[in-house]
């Protein structure tokens, strides 16, 4: 349970009974929570919110992280005990750029899954696809899936072209190396990339359903990353959004946005 819970719900380690229990981005956790991940995996045991008798704890664990965790532990931001508890059997996933091979097969995997969230489905041209295979990818796997809804919600043919790509990729990487010297908004952000649909449409205009897709592109991160500053709590989350939270909750569904407490 998150600090400060009053209301009796399903945790994760309950969901995840006598199964696997998946943290993504372990790295990212809070201290706090750290230390009470650290006391179930010690104790085999936990405590509901409002429950008095532990709960034995039957569940795998399987941790994920994009961080250096050892550098974490000298440098103070990762519980030395809670690695050496969960750095068991550990699993090195090389980098994008070094498995280029997956790219292809990633790409048509996000396109589909766009589709199935209300995005009109893609390809890429050989071209735009060689590319991606040459692409540094820094942001990894996560950078791959970000491009890809992006073509996916704002570009108009079906076939996604080299010179199309070509500006994403290009845009992002002066964006990345920029972002800390320039006192850019939201809105002018919106709008360069709104620029670059327009022109990148064939006679200067974009497909129908244009403004349905903008909001689509921007409600996921906008949920998610309210979500991920309130560890969870929906009720604030909705609170700082300024939505009903039965509306939150709707919204939730709606874009397949993963909810977990106590993380980060």
């Amino acid at each position: 349970a998150f600090t400060g819970a009053t209301a009796r719900g399903i945790g994760r380690f309950e969901q995840a009974q006598r199964g696997t229990l998946f943290l993504d981005e372990i790295g990212d956790m809070p201290l706090d929570a750290q230390t009470r991940l650290l006391r179930v995996l010690q104790d085999g045991e936990y405590t509901t919110v409002g429950g008095r008798t532990p709960v034995k704890a039957d569940v795998r664990i399987i941790a994920a992280t994009h961080r250096d965790l050892s550098r974490q532990v000298r440098q103070g931001h990762f519980r030395e005990d809670l690695y050496y508890r969960l750095n068991v059997v550990p699993i090195r996933l090389p980098p994008l750029r070094e498995r280029t091979e997956d790219i292809k097969q990633l790409v048509e995997h996000f396109f589909a899954r766009g589709a199935e969230n209300g995005l009109p489905f893609k390809t890429l041209d050989p071209d735009a696809m060689a590319l991606l295979l040459t692409h540094p990818w820094s942001g990894n796997v996560r950078e791959l899936e970000n491009l890809v809804q992006r073509l996916a919600a704002l570009y108009a043919d079906d076939t996604i072209s080299a010179e199309t790509v070509r500006r994403e990729l290009s845009d992002s990487v002066s964006g990345n190396t920029s972002a800390d010297d320039t006192d850019e908004t939201l809105s002018d952000a919106i709008r360069r990339h709104l620029e670059r649909t327009f022109s990148g449409s064939e006679g200067g205009v974009p497909s129908r359903g244009l403004y349905s897709r903008v909001l689509h592109e921007m409600e996921r991160p906008l949920i998610s990353l309210t979500l991920d500053a309130t560890r969870g709590n929906q009720i604030r989350a909705a609170e700082i959004l300024g939505l009903n939270r039965n509306t939150l909750r709707k919204k939730i569904r709606e874009l397949d946005i993963e909810v977990v407490r106590g993380t980060r």
